[in-house]
């Protein structure tokens, strides 16, 4: 039996497209972030081992676009990809909702929590997520740091977060 593809509505493909031809700069700030964050906290880097040279693809299941990761320190990278395009190169999937993703990185959310209650899915080399979940715990990241912002920042971006989330929840109207 075949399945047809997911049709996507043409306002959305366009969008996504967009967004697409517009990573670069994206590329750019985030892997001047996670090299700004390797230079800072080499040892958080050195933790992961032969991990650091694993490609972890990081899936937002609201966002038409994918990210990879190699952390592989001051040599790492991230990369805008779109979701579906070959997933086979990465070592480890995380996927799940973008504000739980984030929570993740800085910190903020329980990575056993969200596993177990399914909000998060992780497949390929567990290993390489544990690695580097480790890694990102002992480097207390904040969310400036993430996205290469001075932590001064970090105050303002976590207030803008919380009203997204509540506002996705249903809670803060637009």
């Amino acid at each position: 039996m075949r399945i047809a593809p997911l049709r996507v509505a043409p306002s959305r493909r366009r969008w996504t497209d967009l967004l697409y031809l517009a990573r670069r700069p994206v590329e750019m700030l985030l892997t001047a972030s996670l090299r700004g964050v390797a230079r800072r906290q080499p040892d958080a880097f050195d933790r992961l081992g032969p991990i650091r040279r694993a490609t972890i693809r990081i899936i937002p299941d609201d966002l038409p676009v994918a990210f990879e990761m190699r952390p592989d320190g001051a040599a790492g990278s991230i990369r805008v990809v779109r979701p579906g395009s070959d997933a086979a190169t990465a070592s480890a999937r995380i996927s799940g909702p973008l504000l739980t993703l984030l929570a993740l990185f800085d910190g903020r959310g329980d990575a056993d929590g969200a596993f177990f209650q399914r909000r998060i899915d992780v497949d390929g080399d567990t290993a390489a997520i544990l690695a580097l979940h480790n890694a990102l715990e002992a480097s207390e990241l904040t969310m400036a740091d993430i996205l290469g912002l001075p932590r001064r920042l970090d105050p303002v971006l976590q207030a803008a977060l919380s009203i997204v989330g509540r506002w996705q929840q249903g809670e803060v109207r637009p």
